[in-house]
């Protein structure tokens, strides 16, 4: 069965959003790079892409309605863009992150009960931290560029009349 140029684009998405996805999750559980808070939240988008393209790609849809899953997802991936570029600013000290991303709230008084369970336990990632660089790029540069970059190909897609065109009586475009 021949998929249509419109059907392939959402299977374009499911696929770019599960390498995205598994690149994440390869480096927490293969490699020990525990993700802070805004980092889990940046997996939010494409795992959303994911569902929205698997909608798109498997059902019987037309290209008008495809195109409306390709915006979605593109809007999906600049949500994503946004969130890192906040996680970028606060990773650099450009602004303040929130006392559960940069640490806990030290001024609450703490029992020597609650100091014990802190030592004891392992302390979470923090949002303000590097803790993994590829060319001297921090993790959420990396991830800004490529939501970027799918965001900026999304509206590409999206605007490429070509694709959505209806197809009447078989013919191929």
């Amino acid at each position: 069965m021949s998929r249509s140029l419109d059907a392939r684009v959402c299977s374009w998405i499911v696929i770019v959003s599960l390498a995205s996805l598994g690149f994440a999750f390869t480096l927490q559980y293969a490699f020990g790079v525990d993700p802070c808070l805004l980092c889990k939240y940046q997996r939010i988008p494409y795992a959303v892409a994911i569902g929205f393209g698997l909608f798109g790609m498997l059902l019987p849809l037309g290209p008008s309605s495809r195109r409306t899953v390709v915006l979605v997802c593109t809007m999906l991936f600049f949500a994503g863009t946004c969130l890192a570029l906040y996680h970028l600013g606060v990773e650099q000290a450009w602004w303040g992150g929130s006392a559960g991303c940069t640490g806990e709230n030290l001024s609450a008084p703490m029992t020597l009960d609650d100091i014990n369970s802190a030592l004891s336990t392992k302390p979470k990632a923090r949002c303000d931290a590097v803790p993994w660089t590829l060319f001297g790029l921090s993790l959420t540069t990396l991830n800004l560029i490529w939501s970027a970059l799918l965001t900026f190909l999304g509206f590409g897609l999206f605007f490429e009349r070509r694709i959505w065109r209806e197809r009447r009586f078989g013919g191929r475009y």
